[in-house]
């Protein structure tokens, strides 16, 4: 008769993984804020400047009036690209 045990988790390794997650949680608030910040200076910009991005001065008030934790530059980079004349 051979007796088996049940393998238990590493215990040394669970840290190890909730770290990594809040380090990549950390990491995506940070580029959303400094993305936040760069959002506001597009914002700066004259409308012929926007025209060129291909966005308006709606579409960067509409990001940024979102969450605070979204990242605002998605949102432009959508409205730029839905605007963009197709090759």
């Amino acid at each position: 008769m051979t007796l088996t045990l049940p393998t238990t988790p590493n215990i040394c390794e669970a840290p190890v993984g909730r770290l990594s997650r809040y380090a990549m949680a950390i990491g995506a608030f940070v580029r959303a804020m400094r993305n936040r910040r760069a959002a506001l200076h597009i914002a700066d910009l004259p409308d012929s400047l926007l025209a060129d991005l291909g966005l308006k001065r709606d579409d960067v008030h509409e990001a940024l009036a979102t969450s605070w934790r979204e990242d605002p530059t998605y949102r432009l980079a959508d409205c730029a690209r839905r605007r963009a004349p197709h090759a």
